[in-house]
């Protein structure tokens, strides 16, 4: 994997400084490759992203697959329950062939093998899945396992979840939080009456909830804005002129060739 030069390799970023928003590859470059897989990864990095975004759950026997959705069926040559399958079951998966047969090789990787592909300086953005039971099981996970690899500044840790992301602050505070919402969410959640629980440091519009009045009034508070490309758009000096800290993009290559080359 090519390690490009980025500028930022901190999430602790006052809010609106930046000279342009921080592009997220969206479960990796998943525009291109199936989405968060070890080559959606490398894909997101040469196209020189500045962050990518993945999905964590927790398997049966307590190990953290990266995976977005609750079962295995869409992303994968299984099927079954993430909760309910071993680590061992799921990698015996295809996670690529879905996606196109040049990745048939492609599994459901840790979010151990995550940080061992990926530069240490590069920024991750961890969104945790979990309403249930398991909400402390997983949250311990992330935190050693961010620990473990001395990830710290170059990591952070989001949520649809308020719970979850009280339960990490109380866990290690040194992790930053990210609060998501959806408009899809039924009420408390979708007016974020919640996100107090959170007390997070960035906030994460979703599904058409993002204004530029919600931006300003997020950064009066001191918190970070990354909005979807489907709720801001494509121009990124538009996005530069409104002060986004981060877009996130299913193919952040679209954001990278609108920036200015260095030297």
């Amino acid at each position: 994997m090519s390690q490009a030069a980025h500028r930022i390799s901190t999430w602790d970023i006052v809010p609106g400084s930046l000279d342009y928003p921080l592009v997220i590859a969206h479960r990796g470059r998943s525009g291109v490759a199936p989405e968060n897989t070890l080559e959606a990864f490398r894909q997101a990095i040469d196209a020189g992203a500045d962050a990518i975004e993945l999905d964590v759950r927790l398997t049966r026997d307590g190990r953290l697959a990266v995976i977005h959705d609750r079962r295995v069926d869409r992303t994968t040559s299984g099927t079954g329950v993430i909760g309910k399958l071993t680590l061992a079951e799921i990698k015996e998966f295809d996670a690529g062939s879905w996606f196109g047969p040049g990745f048939k090789s492609a599994r459901v990787p840790t979010l151990d093998e995550v940080f061992e592909e990926v530069p240490h300086f590069f920024l991750v953005n961890v969104e945790l899945k979990v309403r249930n039971h398991i909400v402390k099981r997983l949250v311990s996970a992330v935190v050693e396992t961010v620990l473990r690899h001395r990830r710290l500044e170059s990591t952070t840790v989001a949520s649809f979840n308020p719970l979850a992301l009280r339960v990490l602050r109380r866990r290690e505070p040194r992790i930053l939080r990210g609060y998501l919402w959806s408009a899809r969410h039924p009420l408390p959640l979708r007016a974020r009456w919640l996100s107090p629980l959170a007390d997070p440091n960035w906030m994460g519009p979703a599904l058409h909830t993002f204004t530029p009045e919600l931006l300003q009034r997020f950064h009066s508070q001191g918190k970070l804005v990354l909005a979807r490309d489907a709720d801001v758009g494509t121009d990124l000096e538009h996005l530069r002129s409104m002060g986004l800290d981060g877009v996130l993009a299913d193919d952040p290559e679209i954001f990278v060739r609108q920036r200015p080359q260095a030297g």
